[in-house]
């Protein structure tokens, strides 16, 4: 009774699976290219962006160096600016917030990758499913029909495409992946580095005080 009610549903066929996935790779590609367009600018050229700030720095002009931050896309360019926007209202626990920025920022660069990780998870495997109800197909159509062997043969060959598109689907997207885990790391880092960089720059809170005062007096 259960085994006929499978064979049943298993004779639906593999062209679902085939659709489901074609979306697959559609999606997958679709975020790829998103995903590479948005960490290439989430990288950002630090040397350039160094050297504009370099005058700021030496001058502390620090208000003006946040408003060059700001029209700088990079990740390292945004920490850094919410860094320096905290460090000037406040002054106290810089490295804790520190860290929730730079969570924040990872959270955000690891937006929709996850996706690809499960592709690469299950597209092999929806594949084999639809190779496995592909030759079920094949040798329940053999039970019913006097063509032989040939009739198999071409159900079988039928039903390995579905394997094929699985891998297919599955190699890029696994190493779109691992790129992007590897990119995101170093964005990271590179954020952090930045971020400490400006920290060192940036003067204690009675020097501040009095740059205030002397700039009051004048």
């Amino acid at each position: 009774m259960i085994t006929q009610k499978l064979l049943s549903i298993s004779l639906l066929g593999t062209e679902w699976i085939l659709y489901l996935l074609v979306l697959l790779s559609v999606l997958s590609w679709a975020i790829i290219g998103e995903r590479f367009y948005f960490l290439k600018k989430k990288q950002g050229n630090m040397d350039a962006l160094t050297r504009k700030m370099e005058k700021f720095l030496h001058d502390g002009k620090w208000e003006e160096l946040i408003a060059l931050l700001e029209k700088d896309h990079s990740s390292s360019a945004d920490v850094g600016r919410r860094i320096i926007s905290y460090a000037l209202k406040n002054g106290d626990a810089v490295e804790d917030y520190l860290s929730v920025v730079l969570s924040q920022e990872k959270l955000r660069l690891e937006s929709r990758t996850a996706f690809l990780g499960t592709v690469v998870s299950i597209a092999p495997f929806l594949g084999l499913l639809g190779t496995v109800l592909g030759i079920i197909n094949a040798f329940h159509g053999l039970s019913l029909s006097k063509q032989g062997e040939n009739m198999v043969m071409a159900g079988i060959s039928e039903a390995l495409v579905a394997t094929a598109l699985g891998l297919f689907i599955a190699i890029p997207a696994a190493a779109a992946y691992n790129y992007f885990v590897r990119a995101i790391k170093k964005i990271v880092i590179s954020s952090e580095n930045f971020a400490q960089f400006l920290l060192i720059s940036f003067p204690r809170k009675e020097e501040r005080g009095a740059h205030v005062f002397a700039a009051q007096g004048k």
